[in-house]
């Protein structure tokens, strides 16, 4: 798994490519700890493009951190799943909870519409 961070104003975005298995859980499970940890009082994009999969560890990876930033006062978005990746969710109903963009300069922009 790799991660590209950047800066857009007051918005972190985090790219993620890979993944997210078995094998990169452990990884991940840090990076997305280490996110909750440190940027939970801000607004996080998760941009997606770059991930194929996600098994059921990465599900809940993503949603103890959404939870996380909406317990600080934060906010943690999605944007531009793969198809595969949208399917899941959408079977899953993570639709629902979690406030996902068809790419990142959707997401951007509802961000800074708040």
């Amino acid at each position: 798994m790799e991660v590209i961070e950047k800066e857009i104003g007051n918005v972190l975005i985090c790219s993620i490519k890979g993944q997210i298995l078995l094998c990169t859980e452990e990884e991940c499970r840090k990076y997305f700890e280490k996110l909750s940890e440190e940027k939970s009082r801000t607004s996080v994009i998760i941009n997606m493009s770059g991930v194929g999969y996600v098994n059921n560890a990465g599900v809940g990876m993503i949603v103890k951190s959404f939870r996380k930033f909406r317990e600080n006062g934060g906010r943690l978005v999605l944007c531009s799943l793969t198809p595969e990746v949208a399917k899941l969710f959408e079977i899953i109903r993570l639709t629902e909870l979690i406030e996902i963009y068809p790419d990142e300069e959707s997401a951007i922009k509802s961000i800074q519409a708040k």
